[in-house]
């Protein structure tokens, strides 16, 4: 039976969340045992405008799969283990970490949500946190520094 657009991508929705499938050919294939027929260029598409996402190991997931936000233990946990300083300038605060650290702890301050953080980025050893507007770098350098324990 062809289900209308809606009630697929429901569907769809609840495969991806409880099995993750691989391949659009194993979701095409899960929804025909469910009795809906799709082709694959309509899961394609379907995928797309449901903004599902691959993540490293070639699984789809829901965009709320893919980013877990993270609490305020484990961005305390992560400031402690790798920030090695945290200094404002401008609407910046650069953290420095150990060489090679710097990518795992931007992906926890990105998933941690601050409200005055606009984003990251990382390089080998340092991070760059852009302060959104409205807030000051020099308050979230200091709150930063002691979550890490740095000050």
């Amino acid at each position: 039976m062809r289900a209308d657009p809606m009630r697929r991508r429901k569907l769809m929705a609840e495969i991806i969340a409880a099995a993750s499938p691989a391949s659009q050919r194993e979701l095409v294939e899960t929804l025909a045992r469910r009795g809906i027929k799709v082709d694959q260029s309509t899961v394609s598409r379907d995928l797309r405008e449901m903004g599902v996402v691959r993540l490293p190991d070639g699984r789809y997931a829901l965009p709320q799969q893919a980013v877990t936000p993270v609490g305020e233990g484990e961005l305390e946990r992560g400031l402690r283990e790798y920030a090695l300083s945290a200094e404002a300038s401008g609407n910046l605060v650069v953290l420095r970490t150990p060489p090679g650290n710097a990518h795992a702890l931007a992906v926890i301050l990105d998933r941690s949500r601050l409200r005055q953080v606009a984003g990251t980025v990382a390089g080998d050893d340092t991070i760059l946190v852009v302060v959104r507007e409205g807030f000051a770098a020099k308050a979230l350098a200091e709150e930063l520094a002691r979550k890490a324990g740095l000050r």
